[in-house]
């Protein structure tokens, strides 16, 4: 009798270098026991940039190495692709992460331990470490910082960018990422979130740990304050699809929006100007919040955005 199958799935758009890197950490990866792990690249490139490497890659890999192109443009047609591969090669277990990360040793038994401790039913999700150039400072570090809880702490909602998600979450439920905005972003937010309405439970392993290697362009103000106001727009969303109403949102919104600007000149007559920045991206999000309570939502991850 085989064993039961984990696909490692790795959305890809056109980062050759970055991908590369991810796979050479992933072949260096301790293996579970008792699990057969494979690798999927979905390459969202229509023309198939990331399939000479893989090509390359195949023969020698300890692991087995899958190739496969989605031609509809969009992370969330990727990650519904990398899905519909789970099913066809009978995974048991999912597990995304990001082409621009790369993981420690040990990493895949963590999560892979936390799963069979908190039982095999649950979702998964790991820590994740961001990597900054040299010379950012620490107000725009502070950015890129997530999150870190207790292993075992239960969560409304996670990320995709290090979860480990058993099949019966996209197969007996039928869960998939929402389509409707394939650049908008958050779509990971709002299929736990429903996940989560529907019985599953989120734990966090803190001792699953990737890297994400944030590259120079994106420690900006500029992009920072999109990416804030574009969470805002998802956040609406995912506050009025738990039950919070569309007025109540927006009010809500609003209030936080005008408390973080009235602070921004008292922080910067008083010398503090990192205060003021972060009061800055508190009102990015909460208009976004405004914004996404009364149907707009950002279409941030467009290529031609300038992301």
């Amino acid at each position: 009798m085989s064993n039961p199958v984990l696909d490692i799935a790795i959305c890809t758009y056109r980062r050759p270098r970055q991908l590369e890197h991810l796979l050479s950490s992933l072949a260096q990866v301790e293996l579970p026991e008792a699990l057969d792990v494979q690798v999927s690249i979905v390459d969202n490139d229509p023309e198939g940039s990331a399939e000479t490497l893989i090509s390359c890659l195949t023969e020698s890999f300890p692991m087995s190495l899958r190739y496969c192109r989605e031609t509809r443009r969009g992370i969330p047609c990727a990650r519904n692709r990398a899905i519909e591969e789970a099913h066809q090669h009978e995974a048991a277990y999912l597990v995304f992460i990001d082409d621009d990360e790369w993981v420690e040793g040990d990493w895949l038994v963590n999560l892979v331990r936390c799963a069979s401790e908190f039982g095999d039913k649950c979702v998964v999700s790991g820590r994740v470490r961001a990597q900054v150039p040299d010379g950012t400072s620490a107000v725009m570090a502070e950015f890129y910082e997530r999150n870190c809880y207790s292993t075992g702490t239960r969560r409304q909602y996670c990320a995709t960018n290090n979860v480990l998600i058993p099949i019966a979450v996209t197969r007996d439920l039928g869960l998939r990422f929402d389509e409707s905005r394939p650049f908008a972003g958050g779509e990971d937010t709002l299929f736990f979130t429903e996940a989560v309405k529907r019985g599953v439970e989120i734990v966090f392993c803190a001792e699953a740990v990737v890297y994400e290697v944030i590259p120079a362009e994106r420690v900006s103000i500029r992009w920072q304050s999109r990416r804030k106001y574009s969470a805002g727009t998802i956040q609406a969303v995912q506050k009025m699809s738990c039950g919070r109403g569309r007025l109540r949102t927006l009010l809500s919104g609003a209030f936080q929006l005008l408390a973080a600007l009235a602070k921004i000149p008292l922080f910067r007559l008083g010398g503090r100007r990192d205060d003021a920045y972060r009061s800055w991206l508190k009102v990015c999000r909460s208009a976004g919040i405004v914004a996404g309570s009364l149907g707009t939502r950002s279409d941030f991850y467009r290529p031609d955005s300038g992301i």
